[in-house]
């Protein structure tokens, strides 16, 4: 990653840690998630990673790094119609890899994906 790229990375996970703090952060779990090959939904995708409630998930969120990040990148699904940039991370949970998408918007930090990452070989970046 470049280094402006890291530089966002470690600001956007300042603002993270400040809005979790505050409460202002969602998670999005009304949609069904791709994991190893099948469709599930998302909370049933938190549980196969050992998750028992999604607000466990900012538990997580806060430990990330910019060493997590792997990819930042527009939001390309129209049907959101937003044009935001997408912070995608891969972090070892419950020893399994986890492939977290988060954005921002005005109302906080936005969870779109939290779930097992369906492609082999771990963290590679």
């Amino acid at each position: 990653m470049k280094l402006l790229t890291e530089d966002a990375v470690d600001t956007f996970l300042k603002i993270c840690q400040r809005e979790i703090k505050k409460g202002k952060c969602y998670f999005v779990g009304d949609r069904k998630i791709k994991s190893k090959n099948h469709y599930v939904s998302a909370k049933q995708a938190l549980l196969d990673l050992g998750i028992m409630r999604k607000e466990e998930i900012w538990n997580y969120v806060l430990q990330l790094t910019k060493k997590d990040c792997i990819k930042v990148d527009f939001d390309h699904d129209l049907k959101r119609d937003f044009n935001s940039e997408m912070y995608i991370f891969k972090k070892e949970i419950h020893s399994k890899i986890a492939y977290i998408k988060l954005t921002m918007r005005p109302s906080g930090i936005i969870c779109l994906s939290f779930h097992e990452d369906s492609k082999k070989g771990g963290c590679k970046r």
